[in-house]
C-alpha cells in the first residue's frame, strides 16, 4: 500500500521553518518581579512606567524587551485585549517558575491577530507556566500558532517544566505547539515535564501538536495532558490546503498520559493524506486513558478515524475510552511504513461503537503491528477489518464483548448531567459502608455532585473522590429494560500518591465485581469488566469507589468512566 503519512510526520518538517527566530537582546532582571499590562481606558497605563498594578504597561513592547527569571510574573488584565504578539525568553526554576497569567475580574485577557504570525512565542523555555488566557487567531491572515514553545539549536537541549492551563485557543493554524530543531542525543531531551490542563481548542487546523522535525522519540519526555476539550477543528476562517489532519498530534515523545479529555469533530477540511482525531507517530510509552474521541468529520479525506497509530510507535495503549461517531474506524493501525511498525499496541476496556466502519482496522502490508485487542465493548458487523493487505496475525484478540444491540450505550462521562436520573444515572454516597444510600446534590459553583458545597465525597464528569472511614461514593445506573448487559471501564488514579482506593460494582445488593485495589501511583489503572449480566427493567448497577481499608482519603481522586451496553 503506497500512501503518504497521515500528516504530522511531514507536517513537522514543513512547519519547522515557521518556528519563530527570536532575538536574544534585552536586559536580564536579577530579582523576581511582577509586571501588569492593561490597555483599557482609565487604567492609567504607560509603557515607560513600572508595570505595577497602579501604573501598568499598555502594550507588549516592554514585556518583550526583558529576559525573565525565577518567580517573575507577567499579568494581563481581565477584560482587556491586544492585537500584539508576546515574544518571551528566560527561565524559571522548579520552585519558582515564570508565569504568564491574568489578574482582576471578568473574562480572560485576549490576544488577537495583529501583524505578527504567532500569539505567544517562547524560546527554549524552562519552568514557564502560561495560564488563563484566550487567543483568537482570526484576521486577514490568521495566526500560525496561538502559543509556540520552540527548542532550537544547542541551547534547545535539556529543558524542563512547561505548563499550560486554562487556555482557550481558537481560529489559528495550530493552537499550541511544542517542537523545534534541537538535536538531543538519545540520553538527552529537548524538554521534559510538560503539563497541559483545562485547554479548549476550537476551529483550529490542529489544536495541540508536539514534535520535532526528525521523529526522535526522546525529544519530548514525561508529558501529562488532562481535561482537554478539542472540537470542530476545521481551519476556519479560510482553511489552508491540508490544514485539518487531526486535533491532537503526539509525536517525538516518550512517556505520555492523555486522560479525561474530549476530542470531537476533528478533520473538518479535506486532507489528501488522511484525517483522524488523535495522531500517534514516533512515540513510546503512551497511555490514552478515559477519553472521548468522537465524530471525526466527513471531509472526503482518507482514514477519518478516531485514533490513528501512524507508525514507529511502541507500547501505546488506548484504554477506558469512548470511540464513537467517527466516519470510519474507531482505531486505525497503519502498517504502511516499512521499518516503522506499531509494536506492543494495546486497545483495552474501551467502548468502540457507532462508527461508520468496524471498530479496529489494520491498513497496509508494509509491516505488521503487534499487541493486544482485549476486553472492549463493541458495535458493528465485526470487531476488526483489514484494508489493502492489513493483518491481525501478530495481534491477540480476546475477551471482547459485542456486538451491542440497537440503541445507545451508557458511558458515564459522556452522560454526566446536572439532574438525578438523567441518562439513567444517579450520583450517590453511603456514609455507612453501603448499608444505606443517599443522593448527592449538584453544585453549580464547580459543576460537581457533593453532599454540600466543598464537602466530600465528590463526583464530576470524569473523577471521583471518596470520603474517609466507611464512606462510599457511587454512580448508579438503572436498567431501562430487560436484557443482558456487558460492563467495561478502566479505573485509574488521577492524583498520584496516598494509599490508593478500591473500586467495585454491585447489581442491587450483589457484588458482580469484587473490591479491587488501585494503588496510589497507578495512573495506568485496572480494567473493570463484567462480560454478561442479565438485568430486569429497574435493576440498579452501582459503581463504587471507597478510600481503602485504612480510610485515608489523601490523593484519592480517581478517574473512571464505566460503560454499560445491552448485548
Amino acid at each position: 500500500m503506497t500512501r503518504s503519512p497521515c500528516t504530522p510526520l511531514l507536517l513537522a518538517t514543513a512547519l519547522a521553518v515557521l518556528l519563530p527566530a527570536l532575538t536574544l537582546s534585552g536586559p536580564a532582571q536579577a530579582a523576581s518581579a511582577t509586571y501588569h499590562v492593561d490597555n483599557r481606558s482609565g487604567s492609567g497605563c504607560s509603557d515607560s512606567g513600572p508595570g505595577s498594578a497602579q501604573q501598568p504597561w499598555c502594550t507588549f513592547a516592554p514585556v518583550n524587551a526583558r529576559t525573565y527569571g525565577a518567580g517573575d510574573r507577567i499579568l494581563l488584565a481581565r477584560g482587556a485585549a491586544w492585537k500584539e504578539a508576546m515574544k518571551l525568553r528566560g527561565s524559571g526554576t522548579a520552585a519558582a517558575p515564570v508565569e504568564v497569567s491574568a489578574y482582576g475580574s471578568g473574562v480572560r485577557p485576549r490576544i488577537l491577530k495583529g501583524t505578527e504570525d504567532n500569539g505567544i512565542s517562547l524560546y527554549n523555555p524552562s519552568h514557564w507556566a502560561v495560564r488563563n488566557l484566550e487567543i483568537d487567531g482570526r484576521g486577514a491572515k490568521k495566526l500560525t500558532y496561538g502559543v509556540v514553545a520552540s527548542y532550537k539549536g544547542a541551547e534547545g537541549i535539556g529543558h524542563e517544566g512547561l505548563t499550560f492551563s486554562g487556555l482557550y485557543v481558537h481560529h489559528t493554524h495550530m493552537g499550541i505547539r511544542v517542537g523545534g530543531d534541537a538535536e538531543p542525543s538519545k540520553d538527552q531531551w529537548a524538554v521534559k515535564g510538560v503539563r497541559m490542563r483545562d485547554i479548549t481548542g476550537k476551529h483550529n487546523g490542529v489544536s495541540i501538536a508536539f514534535g520535532d522535525d526528525k521523529g526522535r522519540k526522546h525529544f519530548i519526555q514525561d508529558t501529562v495532558l488532562t481535561d482537554l476539550a478539542l472540537n470542530n477543528d476545521d481551519g476556519t476562517p479560510d482553511p489552508r490546503p491540508e490544514e485539518c489532519p487531526n486535533s491532537l498530534t503526539l509525536q517525538s515523545m516518550t512517556r505520555v498520559t492523555v486522560m479525561d479529555s474530549v476530542v470531537s469533530h476533528a478533520g473538518g477540511c479535506r486532507v489528501t493524506t488522511g484525517t483522524t482525531g488523535i495522531y500517534l507517530g514516533h512515540v513510546a510509552d503512551v497511555d490514552l486513558t478515559n477519553n472521548i474521541v468522537a465524530f471525526t468529520q466527513q471531509s472526503g479525506s482518507p482514514d477519518q478515524s478516531g485514533v490513528n497509530y501512524e507508525g514507529w510507535t511502541d507500547d501505546v495503549a488506548v484504554r477506558g475510552s469512548l470511540l464513537t461517531g467517527n466516519v470510519r474506524w474507531g482505531v486505525a493501525l497503519q502498517d504502511i511504513h516499512a521499518g516503522g511498525p506499531n509494536t506492543r499496541v494495546t486497545v483495552e476496556s474501551n467502548a468502540i461503537v457507532d462508527n461508520g466502519q468496524p471498530p479496529v482496522a489494520s491498513l497496509g502490508d508494509d509491516t505488521r503491528s503487534d499487541g493486544v485487542i482485549r476486553g472492549n465493548l463493541w458495535k458493528g458487523d465485526s470487531l476488526t477489518t483489514t484494508v489493502s493487505g492489513g493483518s491481525f496475525d501478530k495481534i491477540a484478540v480476546s475477551g471482547n464483548a459485542g456486538p451491542t444491540g440497537e440503541g445507545r450505550v451508557w458511558y458515564a462521562a459522556r452522560d454526566f448531567a446536572t439532574g438525578q436520573g438523567l441518562n439513567q444515572w444517579r450520583y450517590q454516597h453511603s456514609p455507612d459502608g453501603g448499608a444505606t444510600w443517599k443522593d448527592l446534590t449538584y453544585q453549580n459553583g464547580d459543576g460537581s455532585w457533593r453532599p454540600s458545597a466543598g464537602a466530600l465525597p465528590v463526583l464530576n464528569k470524569w473523577r471521583w473522590h471518596p470520603v474517609g472511614g466507611k464512606g462510599l461514593v457511587a454512580r448508579t445506573w438503572t436498567a431501562p429494560r430487560d436484557g443482558t448487559v456487558a460492563i467495561r471501564g478502566q479505573a485509574a488514579k488521577a492524583d498520584l500518591g496516598g494509599d490508593g482506593v478500591r473500586v467495585q460494582i454491585r447489581h442491587g445488593d450483589r457484588q458482580v465485581l469484587t473490591p479491587h485495589g488501585l494503588s496510589g501511583g497507578n495512573r495506568v489503572g485496572i480494567p473493570t469488566s463484567v462480560d454478561s449480566l442479565p438485568v430486569k427493567a429497574g435493576d440498579t448497577l452501582r459503581f463504587i469507589v471507597d478510600p481503602g481499608a485504612a480510610g485515608d482519603t489523601a490523593h484519592d481522586t480517581t478517574s473512571w468512566a464505566p460503560v454499560v451496553g445491552y448485548l
